[in-house]
């Protein structure tokens, strides 16, 4: 079975994914195509590596139009060619846009079993127009998978059948992470560290963070924070931080190369995502991989998932600068708490959240489609 993948860009956490279901498929006879919609874009700082690409794969000479900061899309110009010289027994296509249109359209009039691979989640939309496209574009799949349990159950309110519906984790090849050393004993005197990872975009709420970093401050608490990323909002945070006094115990750090994280990770101790907005959360995959207690906002799609609240870290509304701070205090207190915090927030993602959990999911998804292909005789 011939399976092509289409998606925007070879991203660094999306080709070892690419690469494991490729080998899964091999086993099976089967094989993996991988259409990228353009090389790269103006959000994305990082250098895409061909040589580690274990699949096929093909680049189309798709454009780039940035409606905002965070909302950039791809015109996958030349997919309809690319699925024609291919020519696949099943079409998985990303999220609703073009690319999805244009395979769906091809997947019809060839009657080749195409599915929808989303981390969508209620909210994510943008208004009526763009709902009644998705239920459109769910009408006329055949099965879908899923980033996460919020973003499966949107797409079954969508339509999409749930039986035809699977999980494929959204998540990162952990290995290099649970490879790191364990949390160590601070010194005395030592502040809890406090990490965070965005891109800094009002969404993200780093505003908030900082306000529940003043407001635990104010309880004598030695924290200090490091902001990794960087953004629109960079500014407007830097003069937020002098404004409420915690600039001294806050470092922005801005992007890092993806190589580099691991080190930041295991220096920190716990780890904030604030986020008003996010279908996932990869950054929080890799936190907890490291072992580090997570403080994660409801609003993303990813904490209902990956943080069982009060076991493997907090799960927060972050408006509520209040509870964020007390969250801060009872960690700062008991630095114990913080290493089995963040022991069972490692374990947790080992057994649940691999990379070969995901690939179970596409395989499931699979061969559903498999099993709807016209049987000719």
């Amino acid at each position: 079975m011939r399976t092509v993948v289409v998606t925007n860009l070879p991203t660094p956490y999306r080709v070892p994914l690419f690469n494991r279901l490729q080998a899964r498929l091999a086993r099976r006879g089967g094989e993996l195509h991988v259409i990228f919609g353009s090389e790269t874009n103006q959000r994305r700082h990082w250098a895409v590596d061909r040589s580690a690409f274990q699949f096929e794969h093909r680049f189309l000479d798709g454009h780039n139009l940035k409606f905002a900061p965070d909302r950039i899309v791809n015109t996958y110009g030349g997919l309809r060619a690319e699925l024609e010289d291919i020519a696949p027994d099943a079409v998985v296509a990303t999220g609703f846009g073009l690319g999805t249109i244009a395979a769906a359209r091809y997947a019809r009039r060839h009657q080749t079993p195409c599915a929808i691979w989303s981390g969508a989640v209620p909210g994510s939309e943008g208004g009526l127009l763009r709902k009644t496209q998705r239920r459109w574009l769910i009408r006329r799949a055949d099965g879908f998978l899923a980033y996460g349990s919020a973003a499966r159950d949107y797409l079954v309110d969508l339509g999409a059948a749930p039986d035809a519906t699977f999980l494929g984790w959204n998540t990162v090849d952990v290995t290099p992470f649970l490879a790191r050393p364990a949390a160590i004993e601070p010194p005395p005197g030592a502040p809890l560290r406090l990490l965070t990872v965005a891109y800094l975009e009002p969404k993200k709420r780093i505003d908030l963070l900082l306000r529940a970093l003043a407001e635990a401050s104010e309880r004598d608490l030695n924290l200090h924070l490091d902001i990794v990323g960087d953004g629109s909002d960079r500014e407007n945070l830097e003069a937020l931080a002098e404004e409420l006094g915690v600039a001294d115990c806050t470092t922005f750090h801005g992007n890092q190369p993806h190589d580099q994280m691991p080190g930041f990770y295991e220096r920190a101790d716990v780890f904030t995502f604030s986020s008003s907005y996010d279908v996932w959360g990869l950054v929080l995959v890799e936190a907890m991989a490291s072992g580090r207690v997570p403080l994660a906002s409801i609003a993303a799609g990813a904490t209902g998932d990956l943080v069982v609240d009060g076991e493997c870290g907090f799960a927060l509304d972050f408006e509520d600068t209040r509870a964020v701070a007390d969250r801060l205090c009872r960690l700062h207190c008991n630095r114990a708490l913080v290493e089995t915090m963040g022991a069972a927030a490692r374990a947790r993602i080992r057994d649940h959240f691999s990379l070969d959990n995901s690939v179970d999911g596409w395989i499931e998804l699979l061969d559903h489609l498999h099993a709807t292909i016209p049987v000719t005789v």
